[in-house]
């Protein structure tokens, strides 16, 4: 009998409420409405499979980083869109994605490939709309895109985010420690630094690139964090390691927009998945995955 491995995304209760939420079942295999999945082929191999994941109100999408494209699924768990990106190479990697919003729908998708070091925007119809292939960055790492197209990349290896306009140009660089970027409603960017007498800090910055807004939250104890979201009320998700925690323990915090730890949750990190942690009003939802059989599937079910 073969061992049926799961891949499961689990809700994390952080706010005052229960929400409603839908249930998935997204099997793995060739046909349209599963997910691509290539299991290592040896020990020191990585699975290849759905590297990140985003939520809009009850759909949830997933970048199929072994069938390249894009697929959104609602909360009946029909596949409602299954988009192929154009002008990939023969050989790809792709790291992660974002959605443009524009009153509140997604209208373009925009994705980094690691490859051939670039970035391509398309229309949920597939259609190409801007292709940057660059020299100036090493490791493409996260991405995220504002309502108005203007869109950031995180480079891992050169320890910053460039920073391009809607037409593809870049417009700047940032420091970045690779902990994560975030960007609100009203199109700030945040981030997180640290400094050895402080601690880490929260870094608001405009959309044309001037601070704001530092917040200091102290916790120099803890290790790896990641910022995931800000919401309307300036809240914020951050994701750290305990001080006494393996790679894999994190300890997930909401901070108000003054600086207060208002909720705490934990969870462990799937390691291969680019972007594992999704918003909602109420909730976080997290990716628990094994990858490690092409046999396996993707539920997801909520855990209070």
């Amino acid at each position: 009998m073969n061992k049926i491995a799961t891949a499961m995304v689990a809700m994390l209760i952080i706010g005052l409420s229960t929400p409603a939420f839908s249930d998935w079942k997204i099997q793995f295999g060739s046909d349209s409405s599963q997910a691509g999945l290539t299991p290592p082929a040896g020990a020191e191999d990585f699975p290849v499979g759905p590297s990140s994941y985003r939520m809009v109100e009850d759909n949830l999408w997933i970048l199929d980083a072994a069938k390249g494209r894009v697929l959104c699924f609602n909360a009946e768990n029909k596949l409602i869109n299954d988009i192929k990106i154009p002008g990939l190479p023969a050989k790809f990697i792709l790291d992660d994605f974002a959605l443009q919003m524009a009153d509140g729908k997604p209208v373009s998708i925009i994705v980094t490939e690691s490859m051939d070091r670039q970035i391509v925007k398309f229309s949920l119809t597939g259609e190409e709309q801007l292709k940057i292939k660059t020299n100036e960055l090493l490791q493409l790492d996260e991405i995220g895109i504002d309502t108005n197209g203007q869109f950031y990349v995180g480079d891992f290896a050169k320890e910053k985010i460039a920073v391009f306009s809607a037409d593809g140009k870049m417009l700047r660089t940032i420091p970045w420690q690779g902990s994560g970027f975030a960007i609100d409603q009203e199109n700030n960017l945040h981030t997180i630094t640290f400094t050895d007498n402080i601690g880490h800090t929260h870094i608001k910055l405009s959309p044309d690139g001037k601070e704001l807004a530092k917040q200091e939250l102290g916790m120099p104890e803890v290790q790896n964090p990641r910022i995931w979201d800000i919401n309307a009320k300036g809240e914020m998700l951050l994701s750290v390691v305990p001080p006494a925690g393996a790679a894999i323990d994190h300890s997930l915090f909401t901070f108000s927009a003054g600086g207060e730890i208002l909720n705490k949750a934990v969870f462990k990190n799937p390691y291969y998945i680019k972007r594992y942690l999704m918003a909602g009003k109420d909730t976080v939802w997290l990716v628990s995955a094994d990858y490690s059989s092409a046999e396996s599937s993707i539920a997801i079910i909520p855990v209070k």
